[in-house]
């Protein structure tokens, strides 16, 4: 049985400089960065779901006039410290779609949003706040009179100007300020027990 041959001094001597900092600085090329900002892709991430108690968690009624329309807030805690937020985006969970209005219903316009901002900032204040969600044209499809399961919409948009660390987070379909307030075609579908989540990955 052989055996590699025993490092050295000088090997170790030679490790140590390769592994000094100002080397493998000077080694970095921009494909090796590249490389390692792909590994960093990974990152850790967390949830936060907004509380049945929230008072707009059990029931959520869509006009057919578009109007003011809050959504479950979201409090965000500990949070690892030192950590930077990479990204973060809403998720809306709904239980149930229930139509009232005795007419097919659905959204009807497109662009119509969902928004959000700090708990300590306003909505009448463009910097305060940022559209988390769109709804797109006749989602949330309900028959007349109909019920039908609530669906998960995945906001897809970094929010991480806003959601920036710990903090309560306040999520609205705002007319009144951005005359983006959702509507759908027969009034009265009401969304049964609403949640809304930020998930936030981190470095």
């Amino acid at each position: 049985m052989s055996f590699p041959p025993q490092g050295n001094k000088a090997d170790v001597s030679s490790l140590a400089t390769l592994t000094n900092q100002t080397t493998l600085l000077t080694r970095l090329s921009a494909a090796r960065a590249g490389y390692m900002d792909h590994l960093n892709r990974n990152r850790p991430d967390m949830i936060f779901p907004s509380l049945a108690s929230d008072a707009a968690a059990a029931i959520v009624v869509l006009p057919a006039v578009a109007a003011d329309l809050d959504f479950p807030s979201v409090v965000i805690a500990d949070l690892p410290s030192g950590l930077t937020i990479a990204r973060a985006d809403l998720v809306l969970v709904t239980g149930a779609l229930f139509d009232t209005s005795s007419a097919e219903n659905q959204v009807d316009q497109a662009a119509k949003t969902i928004r959000v901002k700090l708990s300590t900032g306003a909505w009448a204040t463009p910097a305060d706040q940022i559209a988390a969600l769109t709804f797109a044209l006749n989602a949330l499809q309900t028959a007349a009179d109909g019920t039908r399961g609530g669906p998960a919409l995945f906001g897809g948009i970094d929010i991480s100007s806003i959601v920036t660390g710990n903090g309560t987070y306040n999520f609205r379909s705002e007319e009144t300020n951005n005359g983006e307030g959702v509507t759908v075609t027969g009034a009265s579908l009401e969304m049964h027990d609403v949640f809304s989540i930020i998930r936030v990955w981190y470095n």
